[in-house]
């Protein structure tokens, strides 16, 4: 063990091996000249071409150097670099955190954090990328491993500056390198990465934090990258409904395909971030007040409540609007519970079917939930705008299509015990990537049926490509579940499969 080999690094006493990943081992080390306990994290040269070595150790100490120049409470401090005067390895020298990385407290339980926790590591990360980009040094490989947790509850990120190395030690062309759970679709093509990266990677932890999985998730490193690239996850609120629906705009913008579209400083998403929190914490507080006075009559502590808030000059300007709009509930709750218990939303129609037909077959088929394309409603042909009622959801169960294809134009036709149930175009990529030279786009659509035994019958055409195959599956469906069925248009066979 690498432990038990160095007792020292240059005047650094080893004390205990406290990490180890692919690129070297994180010790625990005593600085006797000033007197402090300090972090070594050392920077294995195993795989290096003798050619490459040198320009390896120089770009070592240019990023060294660039991480040195971080001072900032949310980033762990550099502040040492040498190398080994036995084995000729280099380490860098960094502040101990006593604490634990986010990924062992997203480990546990339901692997999620509580939302006022989630946001308040994810508005502390984004200050502290917005510092270091303004220093001009990108971390290319922020992940829940590299973010601290220090024992009084702060975020603090880690191996600025070693990112970039590891990305580069023993990479060869067309390989993915890094963390692609994470990566950003632009660094998956090839191309430089920036702030804006860092904030996807951002995004994506917040994700996982507030809902316990991330939001592109596969198998294999393959699919992760092609979700990554294509698919658009599902919203947080449709997990978390406790969850405001504001933080949906929020997660969406950080995590969007196109880099414009995403915040362009940490410092814009730790402010919506902040201004999220407070508008919640004030309305979550004024709430539970004048909850509480309904119920009791202690009206006092409505006027308690003001004069509190008045003394913060963020809630004056927004007490009186809340506390009209309490008092407004007060008068109209017991109205407003009977409009809701009351009140129904009609489902849209199933596309590519006329109302009458729709009526014949109630139980078949209920509607549609994410169509594969979606167009404003004036846009819709009459027959798509017409609206038939739903059965309750707990008596069907929900089938999720996912067509995998390659194909720059081709149709989909989807069937249900011989019903038309879908039928549309595939959208096509210009995008190509190495690692996909087979699957390109991923196209999903949702729909809900009555239970028991169906059969599925799915046919796909694109006369381009010569490509027209029908397979048909028998699927069993129970009330309240949801199944997925995969289609993926293979050059030889289409394969179909219920999952």
């Amino acid at each position: 063990m690498r432990a038990a080999i160095y007792q020292s690094l240059g005047r650094y006493r080893i004390d205990a091996e406290i990490g180890r990943g692919a690129m070297g081992v994180v010790y625990r080390a005593f600085d006797p000249k000033i007197d402090r306990v300090v972090a070594i994290k050392t920077i294995s040269l195993a795989g290096q071409q003798l050619d490459d070595e040198e320009a390896y150790r120089e770009r070592f100490a240019q990023e060294a150097r660039a991480a040195g120049r971080l001072s900032h409470p949310g980033i762990v401090t550099i502040f040492d670099a040498g190398q080994d005067s036995e084995s000729g390895e280099p380490f860098l020298v960094m502040e101990f955190i006593s604490g634990e990385p986010l990924s062992r407290m997203m480990s546990g339980g339901d692997n999620k954090l509580p939302l006022p926790t989630a946001l308040q590591f994810a508005e502390e990360i984004a200050e502290a990328l917005d510092y270091a980009h303004s220093q001009g040094v990108i971390h290319r490989d922020i992940k829940p491993s590299n973010i601290l947790i220090t024992e009084d509850g702060h975020a603090k990120i880690a191996d600025f500056g070693v990112a970039r190395l590891n990305q580069e030690s023993g990479a060869q062309p067309g390989m993915i390198v890094g963390s692609p759970a994470y990566m950003a679709p632009e660094q998956m093509v090839g191309k430089e990465a920036d702030a804006r990266s860092d904030l996807f990677s951002l995004g994506v932890i917040l994700y996982s934090m507030i809902t316990g999985f991330r939001p592109f998730q596969g198998n294999s490193a393959k699919t992760v990258c092609f979700k990554v690239m294509n698919v658009e996850p599902v919203p947080v609120t449709s997990f978390q409904h406790e969850v405001p629906s504001e933080l949906d705009a929020i997660i969406s913008r950080a995590i969007a395909k196109d880099p414009a579209d995403r915040y362009q400083s940490g410092a814009e998403m730790a402010r919506h971030l902040r201004s999220f929190c407070d508008q919640t914490t004030a309305a979550s507080t004024v709430n539970s007040v004048y909850r509480r006075a309904l119920e009791t009559g202690e009206h006092s502590r409505v006027e308690v409540l003001s004069r509190r808030l008045q003394d913060n000059k963020f809630f004056a300007r927004v007490v009186a609007l809340l506390a009209f709009i309490a008092l407004a509930v007060i008068v109209t709750l017991q109205i407003s519970e009977t409009y809701r218990r009351a009140s129904a939303i009609e489902p849209p129609p199933v596309p590519g079917l006329a109302a009458p037909e729709i009526a014949k077959t109630p139980k078949r088929m209920l509607r549609m939930i994410r169509p594969a394309v979606k167009k404003p409603v004036s846009e819709l042909a009459p027959e798509q705008t017409a609206t038939t009622p739903a059965a309750p959801l707990t008596e069907t169960a929900e089938i999720e299509v996912e067509i995998l294809h390659h194909f720059g134009a081709a149709s989909a036709s989807v069937w249900l015990d011989d019903q038309l149930i879908f039928d549309h175009g595939l959208r096509g990529n210009d995008l190509r990537h190495p690692l996909f030279k087979t699957v390109e786009m991923n196209q999903i659509t949702s729909f809900r049926s009555s239970p028991g035994r169906h059969m599925v019958q799915v046919r796909i055409v694109s006369p381009a490509n010569g490509y027209d195959q029908i397979e048909t599956v028998e699927v069993e469906l129970v009330a309240g579940t949801q199944r997925i069925l995969l289609v993926n248009c293979d050059k030889r066979k289409m394969l179909v499969s219920m999952q």
